[in-house]
């Protein structure tokens, strides 16, 4: 009986470990799909934002000196 046990656990670390590295694949799968869609999102952001140097004031505060 315990030799059967063995093996049952045997084979569920295996699978543990294999389900693992899969996961991991995945994930890097994952990082390329996001920067594929996400980078030209971010490139048509920029392109849009239109840098200001002036210094933006709240119209209800005032300089102080």
């Amino acid at each position: 009986m315990i030799d059967f046990l063995t093996i049952i656990l045997l084979i569920f670390g295996v699978l543990q470990i294999i389900l693992f590295f899969k996961v991991w694949g995945m994930t890097n799968d994952i990082r390329e799909i996001r920067n594929k869609y996400l980078k030209n999102e971010d490139e048509k952001r920029r392109e849009e934002a239109v840098y200001d140097p002036t210094p933006k004031v709240s119209s209800g505060s005032k300089p102080t000196i």
